[in-house]
């Protein structure tokens, strides 16, 4: 059964002040591999008590891919894009003796929890040498669910469909003469219960002819607490992704 998830409202203003475009036309695409380790626990208004992710699904780790290219532009004012795609499956089979979308489950029970999303975020770079820092807004759309199925009880689901819009801010470090480069970026959002958190530390290299490599450690925190659902997700793991600058 579909439900609809509170929707997190937020104004927010990008900076125009002390903004600074690039001084030529850029673009940086990436593409690889991740694998979350998924923790945490959810309910509805039907549960007795929470259903666990791993105590009582007993999630796989599964690989997940993703792809982002951003345009980087010398027009002031405008801020530059950068759009994401990121997948986040894994699924599971477990034990469970618990209600969930009133449906009363009580034996093994097939799972999936789905936090698959794409992001366009907007920034603007505010340095732009050996140092950058931007800074700007994303828009993230969910496009996910937690479904459980059982052979003789039927199924349940909660959708998890929405978009959210995420503060969004990124440093990056270029250590001069050697292509090398570190950085750390993330998204957030906090609105009462509902909060949520995404961070990421990469290191890479960037070879004189644009092409590169990048590996590094993601962490994303989600809280939900609405009348019908709630739920409490940690996602943390590694990724490697190739790139290319042009």
């Amino acid at each position: 059964m579909k439900k609809r998830l509170i929707p997190l409202i937020l104004g927010l203003a990008l900076p125009y002040g002390g903004a600074q475009a690039d001084t030529i036309f850029g673009v940086y695409a990436g593409g690889g591999t991740q694998n979350f380790d998924f923790t945490g626990d959810f309910e509805d208004d039907s549960s007795i008590s929470d259903i666990d992710l791993e105590d009582d699904l007993n999630l796989s780790d599964e690989s997940g891919t993703y792809v982002y290219i951003a345009i980087e532009h010398p027009v002031p004012f405008l801020p530059n894009v950068l759009l994401t795609s990121i997948e986040i499956d894994q699924s599971g089979s477990g034990i469970v003796t618990q209600r969930f979308d009133g449906v009363t489950f009580s034996g093994v029970v097939d799972s999936t929890v789905d936090l698959s999303h794409a992001d366009a975020t907007f920034y603007y770079e505010l340095l732009d040498n050996w140092v950058n820092f931007d800074l700007g807004l994303t828009v993230r759309k969910f496009d996910g669910e937690v479904k459980l199925v059982s052979a003789t009880a039927g199924t349940a689901q909660e959708d998890i469909d929405y978009t959210i819009p995420l503060l969004y801010g990124k440093a990056r470090f270029d250590l001069p003469l050697t292509g090398v480069y570190v950085s750390a970026s993330g998204n957030w959002i906090g609105i009462g219960s509902n909060k949520f958190l995404d961070s990421m530390v990469t290191i890479g290299y960037e070879s004189t002819i644009g092409l590169g490599l990048e590996a590094g450690y993601r962490n994303i925190t989600l809280s939900i607490d609405e009348d019908d659902f709630e739920a409490d997700f940690v996602l943390s793991g590694i990724f490697a992704a190739a790139t290319f600058h042009f």
